[in-house]
């Protein structure tokens, strides 16, 4: 095979002897980082420290060709490596081949599929009603706290069918909420730092935090207990929501149900992963939102104008749901995934033997000049519309991860993204409380800082009901 080893590569410059590229460690902004590296440096490059080489894939074209499943695959690499020491053999955390991974997979399918968000509606609409009202009384919002609290309701509600206890007249969370919240936090951002850390010092933060990081993992562990615990003790009453999919349903291939704790380990993955990527694009889509209100004004007007705000209407907002894609695009959740070669490879000239690991930068890739435009650094949602969204379906876009291990939940995300969006948007202008930029921080995922707005009643447009699915 004529190319070129990856030890030809370009890397960042600054090289040292035996430490490598040490200076080119952002352990705060990692990826955001790497994203600058691929501007410098070209569409893939490589870091090396103490010996060991990380390829990145920053060019679009390049990542496209890592997408194709008989080519490459799936790797447990980087922050879900650690994070599995938390959420076990959660869907996302678990290896292909454990055996538990694909029954899980058959088993909740049918939870994730679109025709189950029409079921899950009514739920996600009492946590839109809860948190507009309480945004119509307390118009000065943090933004940080409010997605968090309306997305793990979401899932609380229509996943588990409990109330998680942090929006509306019973703000001050269930038992254990805010416990469980705090101690989540510190583990996501030890996931995303341990994994970017400085050799020799990353050892000894290891050491030192792992009492702390044990005491957290127990904390998770627990409160998604106490949840099952309940739901077994009570029985499902005719629940019909992803836990008791997850207790009472057989495997359609072995005939056999989840352990218990397995059923954990879902449930833990559901309410981290579940609840911080979507905050995450929430969270985007307000600031951009309230930086140009005159955009928000425009959907308002042309897609909402007081629609109320059913299954059927929600799945049919087009602009809305570009919005989305467009916050997706610039500013993913998840900003890269690692895949495997599972045959000699080539990239851009480069030799990947069999058996090797790249990490795909999907910060960098989704904002490839090369295939996105010059302007492809700029938010403009109408890429995801008419003939663009076409173009834009042959371009590189992966929020949401590629082939068999992608994101089970993104037809939840997306459905209870659109309908907390328009709820607001239909009610309420929103602005910055203070003129700031969009500063993302990592920590395991992509998340801006928090960010405040204020939110006045909208004048423009009757605001839209939030109503059932069911006519």
């Amino acid at each position: 095979m004529n190319a070129l080893p990856l030890s030809a590569l370009p890397h960042p410059p600054g090289r040292l002897p035996v430490l490598g590229d040490v200076r080119s460690v952002d352990r705060r902004r990692p990826t955001q980082h790497e994203t600058e590296l691929t501007r410098e440096l070209g569409p893939i490059f490589q870091r090396e420290l103490l010996g060991n080489r990380l390829v990145v894939v920053g060019g679009a074209d390049l990542a496209r060709q890592t997408l194709d499943e008989e080519s490459w695959g799936r790797v447990l690499v980087g922050p879900l490596a650690q994070l599995r020491a938390v959420a076990g053999a959660g869907l996302f955390t678990a290896r292909t081949r454990d055996p538990l991974w694909g029954q899980a997979r058959r088993i909740l399918t049918p939870g994730f599929a679109q025709a189950a968000m029409r079921v899950y509606h009514d739920a996600m609409a009492s946590v839109a009603d809860d948190l507009t009202q309480k945004w119509t009384e307390s118009p000065v919002i943090d933004v940080h706290r409010d997605m968090t609290a309306a997305t793990l309701e979401v899932i609380g509600r229509a996943g588990f069918s409990r109330r998680m206890g942090l929006l509306g007249s019973d703000d001050g969370a269930a038992d254990g909420t805010g416990e469980f919240l705090d101690a989540l936090g510190r583990i996501l951002l030890w996931a995303g730092e341990s994994t970017n850390d400085v050799p020799m010092l990353g050892p000894i933060r290891e050491v030192l935090g792992s009492r702390r990081r044990n005491a957290d993992i127990a904390t998770g562990r627990r409160f998604v207990s106490s949840i099952i615990e309940t739901r077994v003790r009570e029985g499902a009453r005719g629940r019909n929501d992803l836990l008791g999919l997850m207790l009472e349903t057989a495997d359609p291939e072995t005939g056999e149900r989840l352990p218990l704790r397995n059923v954990t380990d879902q449930v833990l993955t559901f309410l981290a992963a579940g609840h911080e990527t979507t905050a995450a694009l929430m969270e985007v889509a307000l600031y951009y939102l309230a930086a140009e209100p005159e955009v928000a004004d425009r959907i308002a007007t042309t897609e909402l104008d007081g629609t109320a705000l059913t299954y059927e209407n929600v799945v049919r907002l087009r602009q809305i749901r570009a919005y989305l894609n467009e916050c997706l695009r610039l500013w993913p959740p998840a900003p890269g995934f690692f895949r495997l070669a599972r045959t000699d490879q080539v990239l851009d000239g480069y030799h990947v033997p069999a058996g090797r690991a790249v990490f795909v930068l999907a910060l960098a890739a989704q904002r490839d000049p090369a295939v996105w435009g010059p302007d492809a650094d700029l938010f403009r949602a109408d890429r995801f519309l008419g003939e663009r969204l076409t173009a834009s379906s042959r371009k590189f876009f992966a929020p949401w991860g590629t082939g068999p291990r992608s994101c089970i939940g993104r037809q939840f995300a997306i459905h209870e993204s659109s309908l907390l969006l328009a709820s607001v948007l239909s009610r309420f202008d929103l602005r910055l409380e203070k003129p700031t930029d969009l500063v993302m921080r990592e920590r395991a995922t992509l998340r801006p800082e928090p960010f405040t707005l204020v939110a006045s009643p909208r004048t423009t447009v009757p605001a839209a009901p939030v109503a059932s699915g069911r006519s």
